[in-house]
Parts: structure tokens; sequence; C-alpha cells
């Protein structure tokens, strides 16, 4: 019997210190349905300001984003505005925006 708990507790420190190295080297995901991008991209919706804006002719999302952002129009990273602007549109290309629509975009501040 003796022999027995030995072997048990034996078992349960290795188990044990394995479950340490792999919680140490690869870590543990607390939400295992959703990927470290779609936390992150979930964060920084919560995060953001949002407008909604109708279109005029000859706007582009560029000139809207400078426009609705004005202190930061001389600082705006076109690849960011386009990117958030995808992310709040999803079926809308930003090259392809339509006068008189409303769309969403971002307020930077």
């Amino acid at each position: 019997m003796n022999a027995i708990k030995k072997l048990l507790l034996y078992t349960f420190i290795i188990l044990f210190l394995i479950s340490v190295h792999k919680d140490l080297t690869v870590g543990t995901s607390l939400n295992p349905d959703t990927d470290s991008q779609n936390q992150t991209h979930m964060i920084e919706q919560e995060e953001r300001t949002v407008l909604k804006v109708q279109v005029s002719t000859g706007e582009t999302v560029l000139s809207i984003a400078e426009r609705i952002n004005p202190q930061d129009s001389n600082h705006l990273d076109i690849s960011q505005v386009l990117d958030d602007f995808r992310a709040l549109n999803p079926d809308v290309e930003p090259t392809h925006i339509t006068p008189g629509e409303y769309y969403y975009f971002p307020l930077y501040h």
C-alpha cells in the first residue's frame, strides 16, 4: 500500500511539473473561442469613437477622415484610416463609396 501511495505522489508531481512547464512556455488561453487577433480587434473597436457620415459627391474616405478629424489631419496614417474604415464597414471597399450613402468613420483623438 505504501508503494502505491508513493507511485501516485510521484505521478502527481510529474504531471504538475509538466503543467507548470507548459503554462510558462506556451501559455493558456483565457477564451478558447477567440484568437488573439480577434481579441485585439474587439478591444480596438470598444475604444474607438465612430461618426456616421453621409458621403457627398467627390469625397473620398481620406477626405472625409481629414474633415471630421481636423486636429489630426496632418498626422493621419492613410493605411490606418483605410483599415479602420474596413473594420467599421465590412461590406464596403474604401475605393467604392457611394455618394448619398451613410458610412461609419473613425474619430481619432
